[in-house]
Parts: structure tokens; sequence; C-alpha cells
């Protein structure tokens, strides 16, 4: 169960990877582009044209795909790729590429990639990317289906001491639909070597589940103070006050076990202690002494709960586009790369 993969990918120095959210400046949105050495991805300030989300869509793929006036940057998506098109379900917006997109480097494609979904997440109604090659799913350099991109797949906190850049597939514990069981949710997420893989674990936690059958286990606004890991494997977690507050339908039982097994998922971590402010955090109808680490519970975990009531969010490998339905992108633009 203990599945983590860590992989070194670049040495990269990315010194302005900022907020994918909508600017409270004139500038409605951000166009993320490559510098000129491929090294990191750069914000913009841009206006969208359009109406409606598919004209929006449109346009963002367009500045994609046509170099920043700014010289010390280039388009993100390089001449000899192609997009054929996209269509959008249910906020999964699918894009079609084709042509020489497999030819890039591995650094330089998780670059691309990377600025394709910060771009286009910004978009009322785009909330994940799938991303298609010649009509199959994208896959990376292990040949492994890399399935819908957020948000937070790209961790942002990438400062300018990076010296690489790190993959890792989490596997994370969220409530049940009912609220007394947790329910195991994978998620490959993108990160600099100098962020510890325990504090991750633990942001992702409060980012929530992606699947819309499972419920978050940390109250909203919950923050987390401070996070060590001892000689003796246990994780010392420290919260704000927002943690004793609770979630409506969700047990207590249930918010530390989620803490608990999602990090006892990492070989280095035996047992956890959780805390408010340094000290035990008082939490009701809890069967566990808070005061004392806190060991991995397997009989909390319900294994069908993912089988039977939980969208499947890979990307199924024989999935067949429907050409009635994906929108066709003009891809005459000429974009300048610096291959």
């Amino acid at each position: 169960m203990r599945k983590i993969a860590l992989l070194t990918l670049i040495s990269v120095l990315l010194f302005t990877f900022s907020s994918c959210g909508k600017s409270d400046s004139e500038a409605a949105y951000k166009i993320y582009y490559l510098n000129t050495e491929k090294t990191s991805i750069v914000a913009q300030d841009s206006d969208l044209s359009g109406d409606t989300v598919d004209e929006l869509v449109t346009d963002a793929l367009d500045k994609l795909s046509t170099s920043s006036d700014g010289v010390d940057y280039i388009a993100t998506i390089p001449s000899g790729v192609n997009i054929s098109g996209f269509e959008i379900s249910d906020g999964t917006l699918s894009l079609y590429l084709s042509g020489a997109y497999s030819a890039l480097d591995i650094y330089t494609e998780i670059l691309v990639r990377a600025a394709i979904v910060k771009t286009l997440v910004q978009i009322d109604g785009v909330d994940s990317v799938a991303m298609y090659l010649d009509n199959s799913p994208l896959t990376d350099s292990n040949g492994d289906a890399i399935g819908l991109m957020t948000a937070d797949t790209f961790i942002e906190d990438f400062g300018e001491e990076t010296d690489s850049l790190l993959s890792s597939t989490l596997t994370l514990y969220f409530a049940s639909a009912d609220g007394t069981s947790l329910v195991a949710e994978s998620r490959t997420v993108y990160y600099s070597r100098n962020v510890a893989i325990e504090k991750l674990i633990i942001d992702q936690l409060l980012n929530g589940p992606d699947s819309d059958d499972l419920m978050s286990t940390l109250p909203t606004g919950t923050k987390l103070n401070s996070i060590s890991v001892s000689d003796e494997g246990i994780c010392y977690v420290n919260f704000d006050a927002a943690l004793e507050t609770g979630i409506t339908g969700v047990t207590e039982n249930v918010t530390v076990y989620s803490i608990v097994d999602s990090l006892t998922e990492l070989d280095s971590i035996k047992e956890v202690q959780i805390l408010v402010n340094g000290e035990t955090p008082h939490l009701s109808n809890l069967e566990i002494d808070l005061s004392n680490p806190i060991i991995r519970n397997e009989e909390i975990i319900n294994d069908n709960s993912s089988d039977e009531d939980i969208t499947d969010y890979s990307v199924d490998e024989d999935y067949t586009q429907d050409e009635e339905d994906i929108i066709p992108v003009d891809d005459t633009t000429d974009s300048t790369s610096a291959d």
C-alpha cells in the first residue's frame, strides 16, 4: 500500500511560478509561457476574448501558440505541435494534440503541460484538463496514462533555490459519502525538491478530494503551522485551532485517520502526533487518545467504495473521440520555438 514514486526530472529555477487564479488587477487572466532556456514557465497578464467558454479556450490556445511580446519568453505550444480540437464535458476539457509533441524532451514536456493546464483552468467552466496525442491518452515517461490534471497537479512553491523537479504519486484518504470511513484517492503531483513530502501530503488533504463522491476531512480554513519527522519515525503535525471546528457529516475519527493513514503511506513515518498550536487537540466523540502518537488504522478504510461508488478519474485508454463533439482549433498560427 505504501507506494510513492519520486522521479528527478530536471534542474530548474522556477522563479515566478505564480498563482493560477484570476487576478484582481486589470488583466483577468495569466498566460503561462516558457522562458527561452526552457527551465521555467512565466505568467504574463492577459485578457481573453470571447463570451463563451469555447471562445475563451480558443483564444487562450491561440495565445499559448504565439510568442509573448517579451524577448525572454517563447510560445508554450511549439511549432510542429498541432491542436486538432477540444471538447468540454462536466468541467473537463479534453485537448487533442498531434504532430511533434512526442519529440519534446521529458523536461520540456512537463513544463509545456504545466503551462497549458495552469492557463486553461483559470477559465470558468474548466476545472480539469485531459490531453490526448493522436487520439490516445497522453502518457508519462513510464508509459502510464497521465489522466486528468487540475490546478493542484503542479505545486507552485518552486523557489529560486530549487535544484530539481520531482514527481510523486500520493495515496490520500478522504471521507466516504456517509462520512464514516476513508476512501483512497491517488493523485500525481509535481513539486520542487525543497518541499517536504509530508508537508505536500497535508497540503493536498487541505485541498480536498478530486472526486465529487468524496468529502474533505479537514475543516475549511485549517492551516498547517509546522510538520516534522523524528528519527524514530514519528511525524509531528501542528495545525491551528480551525482543526477543532470539525466538519458536518464527517466523524472525528475519519478526520484523524485521514491525516494518519495518508502520512503513514510513507515508509519513513510509523506514527503521527497531531497537535493544535502545540497542544493536544480538543475533539469530541473520539475513540483515540490524541495525547500520544497514533498508528495506522486499516479497518477504517473502505476498499469497496473506490470500486463501486467512486467515479474513475483516470483516462480511458480505449477512448475514441467523437469528431462531431470536438471543437476544431485553427492550427495555422505561426508558433515560435527555440528548438
